[in-house]
């Protein structure tokens, strides 16, 4: 595996040297070929295609950070990352989102299988990334950023085979005219329509994101919760203001916030105070101080025959010099629940103002998502993950 990282118009007498001595694959750091719109550094770049396709020689790029592997020891410094190795793949046309992918994984404690800063794909392209992903059995969710495809129908042959097997987020970036001008600078790569794209996504069953903090989020329901298929939300919220607050984002992303049942309103009442409370679905926290309380109306929604996933609004505040997430309540009794439910449960962190310390804030948040509580960050971004979440599964079952 040879890097080359010389200037442009020296990497065609290296890539002679590589054939010669009949290495494996090249991955081209150099910039300056077909993405400048030059007719030298488009001269460059078909004279380097011509020979690799001759030789059978594979190329990573030109024009990006190339192959990041941790097992292997391959890049391990990419982003700051961690240097575990999990099961999230990862291809890039960019070399920037392949270093904020890595570093947002870091964040969210996502591990990384293996990585692919792909640049200009002059011969492997992200087809070639896709086939290898649908073989490799360690990478269990591909995660897509592109800015433009080569062969439209071996992208859409490739992707739709490995959907049937791996879920597969894709982000694509390119789809106004000016956008599509950038990519062409960028990478040299040709976009289409955005209703194209979304058309092919839908029948290959791809998963659309539109940023790098949906594909995260997303990501954590996928490697974290058993597939659902139902809309049925169970939400607890800090306050009544907060409880229409999601009921109004849930909702509005295709969710149903359903009456309990006659059983559950019974066993809720044994212990909430009613006077200032709701507890009908959205249930909201204000009565919820006392951890008895608190945990019997999480067991009422595990048990709900009309609540198929439970949402979990909680912040980190800070008051009187005492930290908490809910109510008073740490981090203990969520976790403590997660491990008893028998539905999915997920923690949607909101914001607050004065926020906490970030290094409080990143504190909880690594306690929950130690004890396998999957935690999203807001509750417009929780929403939008539960919804391509839920739309991926029963897409899978239709």
């Amino acid at each position: 595996y040879v890097i080359v990282s010389v200037p442009a118009k020296v990497v065609p007498y290296v890539i002679k040297d590589c054939i010669a001595k009949d290495v494996l694959g090249v991955h081209l750091y150099t910039a300056g070929f077909g993405e400048t719109g030059t007719e030298e550094g488009i001269r460059l770049e078909n004279e380097i295609v011509a020979m690799a396709r001759d030789a059978g020689l594979k190329i990573v790029g030109p024009n990006c950070l190339g192959i990041f592997n941790p097992e292997a020891g391959i890049g391990v410094n990419l982003g700051g990352y961690h240097g575990e190795s999990g099961n999230l793949a990862f291809i890039s046309q960019s070399g920037s989102q392949a270093g904020g992918f890595a570093k947002g994984a870091t964040a969210n404690g996502i591990k990384v299988s293996k990585l692919v800063s792909m640049g200009n794909g002059i011969i492997l392209d992200s087809s070639d990334y896709l086939d290898y992903f649908l073989q490799d059995e360690q990478t269990q969710v591909v995660g897509m950023y592109l800015e433009g495809i080569r062969d439209g129908r071996r992208f859409f042959t490739t992707l739709r085979q490995v959907c049937e097997k791996k879920p597969v987020l894709v982000w694509k970036v390119g789809e106004t005219e000016d956008a599509a001008r950038a990519v062409a600078s960028h990478s040299r790569s040709r976009t289409s329509s955005a209703a194209l794209w979304d058309a092919m996504l839908r029948q290959c069953g791809a998963i659309k994101v539109e940023n790098a903090d949906e594909l995260l989020e997303t990501v954590k329901l996928l490697t974290s919760l058993p597939p659902v298929t139902g809309d049925r939300l169970g939400l607890m919220a800090l306050s009544g203001g907060h409880a229409t607050e999601m009921t109004n984002v849930f909702t509005k992303a295709g969710f149903r916030v359903p009456a309990l049942a006659d059983e559950s309103y019974r066993r809720i009442l044994e212990k909430v105070d009613v006077v200032g409370s709701s507890y009908r679905n959205p249930i909201e926290g204000r009565s919820l101080t006392d951890p008895d309380t608190l945990n019997n109306v999480l067991d009422v929604l595990d048990a709900d025959p009309n609540v198929d996933i439970i949402v979990h609004e909680a912040q980190v505040v800070v008051r009187d010099d005492k930290p908490s997430i809910f109510r008073g309540h740490d981090t203990d009794l969520l976790c403590d629940f997660k491990a008893r439910a028998k539905k999915p449960y997920v923690v949607a962190l909101s914001t607050s103002h004065p926020r906490a310390p970030q290094d409080l804030t990143d504190d909880y948040y690594r306690r929950l998502t130690a004890a396998g509580v999957p935690t999203l960050f807001g509750l417009q971004g929780a929403a939008a993950a539960l919804r391509k979440f839920v739309d991926y599964h029963q897409y899978q079952l239709a």
